[in-house]
């Protein structure tokens, strides 16, 4: 997403005004964006006021005025401001009282209100000059930047027999980026496994309704078809009382909140303003599209059809030609904190370069770094990880940094890839750059069918793009929610398991369950919109890799992967899976179930020599085999003879044209 272009403003604040305020104000002696600025100004504004909301300005107070304030007392210095500059009102940022939120200064962030007539560059003069303003922020706005245009779904679905799918959802052989079998109907460049490898993943955990993933985004439609089942409901609210029932501090949020509306109550979700695209929706329908339901498309995390999909959160922070401030998507984390999300679902940003350090970003939007603070260390009693999971797109820039907040180290950055497996024309990367996902690539189609390449997934049929409920989009904001539905399956998993873990460690989970991209960026060229596309640049940029769903389930079993090169025979050591035992154990056999056979495209029975599995797969896949071995000795033990125990250990075995990754999969 880029940031809107300049605002430019009245100034309507005469210089009289500005003296007769406030005595406190100092003589211009700074020069800051071209302006002369006051010393206070210079000291106390954190940002520029290029793209900054007409009609609001963000102050946070001294600790001592904001105690006062929230017990109800008067500040008499900033009282005399807004009643000199008719400012309309000055409300408390965030509704958290807690002491985590405290301890992040929460309580001190305010949103001045005032007529677009103002000049805010002049507003943040006046308040700067105040001893109880510790800083001014602006509230920013930004715009969003799609990676292309959505059009809908207009084909005949797809053959479902040649796909041997788990779930009946006509469109999910359509759905490349969970299930690619190579299909050149997406694109003459697809490759066998350009995808997130979700297939075997889903037969161990298709999802968790505890998990709740809050798409920060244009509002969602609660009623489509495809996800009305796996919406988050507020069950402590009463819908259309007009009473905040569960004293959260929001009224009849019953699937999340609409953080810019601009009337009273209900604030209600909307998907169909003027300038709606469908965004929210679609990022929504990947993460968690109800599978199995006999309708439409699937989702990474939507369950089996028997009401075990992870839940969808709608906190709106775009809507129609409105575009999100900073001030509202810090309301829309908190508001997710509070009311259960544990992953932040964010295809928005700054366009890649305009921020460049951690540093720069918490200082310059310190409001919007409270709220996602507080998300991060907000642990929900259901999760298994002792924080939150924040996830943003990377930026849509084709430049060679992610942007902001997706490139804060507290946060993953999403790059995305298309059918081909290579980067995507448009997607950043380099540092910041996290991991990839898909996220679709038309330009290397051209043919009348090329938006096969892109991200299919729900719409709302009442945008004027569609007039069906399934669409395609492209960009990093398609690969960020793929990410995120895994995440989410991961975290399902872990709760199946009764596992839990620290942050830190599953994050190394995440960033390891990956397939390279860099043997394909090496060994490969790509053609886009009919150019030839450099891959230089990409080389060991795009993350820790591709992620892969099904090597994320192994680490958090704790079985051991290991990859082979697909058509080839491959000598996979098991030395470093089986520990210090390695050297004593007598291998017996080797099991392969009919599903491993299947998926691996096994066409002889694998067997260990030498303390090597040897396999040969035919196709891209993933399968779990058995290794039976002894502990004691070289044979068994019998009624007659001395021996050993026998035992099984189980191994995972991936098959990629990539080849084996350094670490294996496994940490």
């Amino acid at each position: 997403m880029k940031y809107l272009s300049k605002i430019t403003f009245s100034a309507l604040c005469a210089a009289s005004i500005l003296a007769s305020a406030c005595a406190e104000l100092n003589d211009p002696v700074q020069f800051v964006d071209g302006k002369e600025v006051s010393v206070a100004y210079a000291a106390k504004v954190v940002n520029s006021e290029e793209d900054a909301d007409r009609t609001s300005l963000l102050l946070f107070l001294a600790d001592e005025a904001a105690s006062q304030m929230s017990q109800g007392m008067s500040i008499p210095a900033l009282d005399e401001v807004c009643e000199s500059v008719g400012v309309k009102s000055v409300e408390r940022l965030f509704v958290s009282n807690s002491d985590m939120a405290r301890s992040r200064g929460m309580h001190r962030w305010y949103l001045v209100s005032f007529d677009d007539q103002v000049n805010p560059f002049e507003m943040a003069e006046l308040f700067s000059s105040l001893s109880c303003v510790d800083k001014v922020q602006y509230n920013t706005v930004v715009s969003r930047d799609y990676g292309s245009e959505g059009t809908p779904y207009s084909y005949a679905p797809k053959a479902y027999g040649e796909f041997a799918l788990p779930y009946n959802d006509p469109l999910l052989p359509d759905q490349w980026h969970y299930v690619n079998n190579l299909d050149i109907s997406v694109a003459e460049t697809s490759r066998s496994g350009a995808d997130i490898n979700v297939k075997n993943a889903w037969k161990l955990c298709a999802g968790d309704p505890m998990v709740i993933v809050a798409v920060c985004d244009e509002g969602v439609k609660y009623n489509h078809p495809d996800l009305i089942d796996n919406m988050w409901v507020n069950e402590d609210e009463i819908p259309g009382n007009g009473i905040d029932d569960d004293n959260n501090g929001y009224v009849d949020d019953i699937h999340g909140w609409n953080f810019l509306s601009t009337t009273d109550y209900p604030k209600t979700i909307s998907w169909s303003e003027d300038g709606d695209k469908g965004h929210g929706t679609h990022v929504a329908g990947t993460v968690a599209a109800v599978n199995h339901n006999g309708i439409g498309v699937g989702g990474v995390a939507g369950g089996s059809g028997k009401g075990d999909g992870v839940k969808i959160m709608s906190c709106q922070v775009f809507s129609g030609n409105s575009s999100a401030t900073v001030a509202a998507r810090a309301k829309a984390y908190e508001y997710a904190a509070n009311n259960g999300a544990c992953i932040l679902q964010c295809s928005f940003g700054l366009s890649g370069g305009m921020v460049t350090s951690d540093g720069a970003f918490d200082m310059s939007y310190g409001v919007e770094r409270a709220g996602l603070d507080y998300f991060f260390n907000y642990r929900q009693p259901y999760s298994p990880v002792d924080k939150n999971f924040a996830i943003f797109a990377s930026g849509n820039d084709g430049y060679h940094l992610a942007g902001y907040p997706a490139a804060h180290r507290d946060y993953i950055a999403v790059s995305a890839i298309g059918p081909d497996y290579l980067p995507a024309f448009y997607t950043n990367y380099g540092p910041g750059s996290n991991i990839a996902a898909p996220g679709g690539d038309a330009s290397i189609n051209r043919t009348a069918e090329s938006n096969r390449a892109q991200v299919l997934s729900t719409v709302p049929s009442e945008c004027p793009e569609y007039r069906t409920d399934y669409g395609y989009m492209q960009g990093t904001s398609m690969a960020c929610p793929h990410v995120s539905g895994v995440v989410a399956l991961g975290l399902s998993y872990a709760r199946k398991l009764g596992k839990e873990y620290s942050y830190d460690d599953f994050l190394a989970m995440i960033y390891t369950s990956v397939n390279n991209l860099d043997y394909y960026i090496e060994t490969c060229s790509k053609v886009s919109n009919g150019i030839n596309f450099d891959l230089t640049p990409y080389w060991q940029k795009m993350g820790t890799g591709a992620i892969d769903t099904w090597r994320l389930f192994m680490q958090i079993e704790g079985t051991p992967s290991l990859v082979a090169k697909t058509g080839e025979a491959a000598k996979l050591s098991l030395n470093e899976y089986m520990g210090g035992a390695a050297a004593n154990i007598t291998y017996l056999a080797v099991e392969a179930g009919e599903d491993a056979y299947e998926a691996l495209g096994l066409e002889e029975a694998p067997f260990v020599k030498n303390g090597k599995l040897n396999i040969r797969c035919t196709k891209n896949g993933s399968a779990k085999i058995l290794i039976r071995a002894i502990a004691g000795g070289d044979v068994l033990g019998t009624e007659g003879v001395m021996g050993g125990t026998e035992f099984t250990k189980e191994i995972s075995v991936l098959s990629r044209e990539t080849g084996m990754a350094k670490n294996g999969g496994w940490l």
